[in-house]
């Protein structure tokens, strides 16, 4: 039965609970064949989950989930009187988390909207992150990282960082087999007399215990290429890509093949995508040429490239598709004018154009650089605008 309250989980908080029943998700895993946009939405980056897409409030106090199907919102955790707000938030099938300003940590149950539990980290405070990996939730503590509980809150473990690292951020967390967890981190982000530099963590997720630690280079540009793989720029052979295959003896690199563009922009099922611009314009950037790697061996596997005057956005990959987003050139100039692209659905394996959807037009925000996918769950994927600011489109099968 629909319902609608409000509860005061703590002074000032504000939950609002589930707003009628669960909706169903769209589908098992990534869509097949999106055949329609079900939605716009605002601009702030979500995450797609259930039905549901999750983002943070319009004045950032807080957490919202809203059901796409309506466009209504389904519930919201808020703390209105909270001067620093959300930082970070993360989501899981079960569980969104959220890290604020001031030390509260936050679990929310995704079904109800209900507070499951929050903790207060002592003088952890000005900007933090979070991360969800295998059930636990990760952000920051002074000189640590700590993981707690996803659906209880529960303190699991405390890993120390390096004296190197007394202040970092958590970019993301990824959890391996063999109990272990990956932490990318920035080091000294706050210290005035210390260099920040990247620190990849190989941490016990049953213990905390720090099993390895190694120097890498953009971390927010890392993503994970297979079970035991990991992909980022090599820093010492610009602008190939490296891959880290990791264990919980280490961290072993490899590169990529004649790999020709600085970052990868999405991996997955033995695959890592490359989009570069063969133009290599000094003042623009038009990624007009996607070029796919075996992670097994390093390996190109296919390339496509788009029409003249058409370029393309960031790509996810999920079940053995590639989805991309194919749009024409923008610069400054097109700011106010209204574009029409088109989602590409392709064949991770080979590059095969799989399906393609003829997106509504779009008006270009500010300074745009591009339509990108943003999210890829329970067959619906999200295309939004690269600075995050004009409408969201979800689309589904």
């Amino acid at each position: 039965m629909s319902h609608s309250w409000v509860h005061r989980h703590q002074p000032r908080d504000v939950v609002t609970g589930a707003h009628g029943p669960f909706p169903a998700a769209f589908g098992a895993g990534s869509p097949v064949a999106p055949e329609r946009v079900v939605r716009r939405t605002s601009g702030f980056d979500g995450a797609l989950v259930h039905g549901l897409y999750v983002r943070q409030t319009g004045s950032l106090s807080g957490v919202t989930a809203v059901n796409v199907r309506t466009g209504k919102e389904y519930w919201r955790y808020e703390r209105p009187d909270s001067e620093t707000g959300v930082n970070a938030f993360d989501v899981s099938a079960r569980t969104v988390v959220a890290a604020f300003g001031d030390g509260r940590f936050i679990g929310v149950d995704l079904r109800t909207g209900k507070p499951l539990w929050h903790v207060d980290i002592q003088h952890a405070k000005g900007y933090r992150t979070t991360a969800l990996a295998g059930g636990q939730a990760l952000t920051e503590a002074p000189g640590a990282v700590r993981a707690f509980a996803e659906r209880d809150g529960r303190s699991l473990w405390t890993a120390k960082r390096p004296k190197s690292c007394p202040d970092g951020l958590v970019i993301t967390a990824y959890a391996l087999p063999g109990h272990l967890s990956v932490v990318p981190l920035v080091c000294n982000v706050t210290s005035l007399n210390r260099g920040m530099y990247n620190l990849l963590l190989g941490i016990d997720n049953r213990t905390g215990k720090v099993l390895w630690q190694q120097h890498t280079a953009a971390p927010r540009l890392m993503v994970r290429g297979g079970e035991h793989t990991l992909v980022i720029p090599d820093p010492d052979h610009p602008p190939a890509i490296q891959l880290l295959d990791v264990n919980r003896q280490g961290a072993t690199a490899r590169s990529l093949t004649a790999a020709d563009a600085w970052d990868a922009v999405a991996a997955g099922g033995g695959i890592v995508l490359s989009a570069i611009d063969p133009g290599d314009r000094s003042e623009e950037d038009h990624d007009t040429l996607l070029r796919a790697y075996r992670t097994r061996d390093g390996h190109l596997a296919w390339q496509l490239r788009t029409p003249t005057g058409q370029e393309y956005g960031f790509p996810e990959i999920a079940d053995g598709r590639v989805y991309v987003v194919r749009q024409p050139f923008l610069t400054g100039k097109d700011t106010g004018r209204r574009i029409r692209a088109d989602l590409l659905v392709l064949d991770s394996g080979t590059g095969r154009l799989l399906h393609t959807l003829r997106l509504p037009a779009m008006t270009v925000p500010d300074e745009s650089r591009g339509l990108d996918v943003r999210d890829i769950g329970d067959g619906a994927v999200s295309i939004g605008w690269r600075d995050d600011e004009g409408g969201v489109l979800i689309a589904a099968d």
